[in-house]
């Protein structure tokens, strides 16, 4: 039997050779965590994130959207941090939608090595997803009449003897992942040191077994399709060019490479920034589908405001509109990002166990420190930073 809508849903950005996709954002910062377990908290605090993506809308038809809504919240009495977090993907005027929910948590292992201080950050997302298909939107072969089409001589839709398994849904399957990073302050004596940043993630590599909420099967039908390994690399580097007083800029060029069924991905860019209260980037992008063997190929601006609010929380607001340069670009409009984070300057957490809140927000001149036990350091983004 013949799905045409469905096999126009799944498949561009699902081939059905290729498996299907995780849902991506082109924004790197904002979204961490989702590219890097090992990165929830680590800016410091109790955060709310969001995130929200528009691609590929006309005129005449609703855009693919994708969505992401995180809690973190970052201890500084405790070498652990942690994050709740869920997404949501439509495809195909929301006939084909995937939602995901699940948590994440990373440990950090602090050493010095001379003037430099280094953060080992090893995290781990447990996460479930479900598949859904809106059947009753679709057409199936057995609805055509060869002289009506879709409707009888009476002008009554045509039904379908097609019974959409589980009425539409796959079984929740898991979603999990790990990943590492480290974290360098170059030289903490120096106000202006540099920063170095990189690190390494897999998602959905593994499940217990076979079965509800065990297993990776993401098929809606139950053929025993598995969403595919999907493994990423990610650097960055920050350094200060110029610094007076409290007033600074602050340069960071990024990379990021993933992998996820044999289709390559890779970003590169730089973000500049202005006492973290302004910043601009411009990024390149480019995926390659083996098949094909033609590269998509894209750019990113991106502008990023931050401001404190009442009682030193903060706001950060993140806007980005990309444009195909090759590829797709005759086929699919140009994607529209915006992002979101509400950081408060405590712990909760460590509250409730009595050992309150050791870190300096607000009060350092350098990106990142954070003294947690003597002689050792837990560093986060600093975003108080003034």
């Amino acid at each position: 039997m013949v799905i045409w809508l469905a096999l126009f849903c799944i498949g561009f950005f699902s081939p059905l050779w290729l498996s299907a996709q995780d849902p991506f954002f082109n924004q790197f910062f904002h979204n961490e965590s989702s590219f890097n377990p090992s990165l929830v908290g680590y800016k410091g605090g109790l955060g709310f994130q969001a995130a929200f993506k528009n691609q590929w809308a006309a005129s005449d038809v609703r855009a693919f959207r994708s969505g992401r809504f995180s809690l973190e919240e970052s201890m500084p009495c405790s070498i652990f941090d942690y994050g709740i977090n869920m997404g949501f993907n439509e495809e195909g005027e929301g006939v084909l939608r995937r939602i995901d929910l699940g948590f994440r948590f990373a440990g950090t292992v602090p050493f010095s090595i001379g003037d430099s201080w280094h953060n080992i950050r090893i995290g781990a997302g447990l996460q479930w997803s479900q598949n859904s298909i809106d059947y009753s939107r679709l057409t199936f072969s057995d609805q055509l009449d060869p002289k009506y089409g879709l409707f009888d001589r009476m002008g009554i839709a045509s039904p379908s003897a097609f019974v959409p398994p589980n009425e539409g849904y796959s079984n929740w399957f898991m979603t999990p992942s790990a990943g590492i990073s480290h974290r360098i302050l170059v030289d903490h004596t120096n106000p202006r040191s540099g920063t170095i940043l990189y690190g390494f993630a897999f998602h959905n590599a593994f499940s217990l077994k076979k079965g509800d909420f065990t297993g990776n099967e993401e098929s809606i039908l139950g053929t025993g399709a598995k969403i595919p390994s999907r493994y990423s690399f990610f650097a960055t580097y920050e350094f200060i060019p110029w610094m007076s007083n409290r007033q600074f800029v602050a340069i960071r060029p990024l990379l990021v490479a993933e992998m996820q069924s044999k289709i390559s991905y890779l970003q590169a860019g730089i973000r500049a920034s202005f006492n973290r209260f302004l910043a601009a980037g411009i990024y390149y992008h480019t995926n390659r589908r083996p098949e094909e063997g033609v590269n998509t190929n894209w750019l990113t601006f991106n502008m990023e405001f931050g401001w404190t609010i009442p009682n030193g929380a903060r706001i950060e607001l993140g806007l980005a509109y990309s444009s195909n340069l090759s590829g797709l670009r005759n086929y699919l409009n140009n994607m529209f990002e915006m992002s979101v984070g509400v950081y408060f300057p405590i712990s909760p957490s460590c509250s409730l166990a009595g050992r309150g809140d050791q870190v300096p927000y607000g009060n350092q001149t350098r990106c990142v420190t954070s003294l947690i036990v003597p002689g050792r350091y837990k560093m986060y983004e600093s975003i108080w930073t003034q």
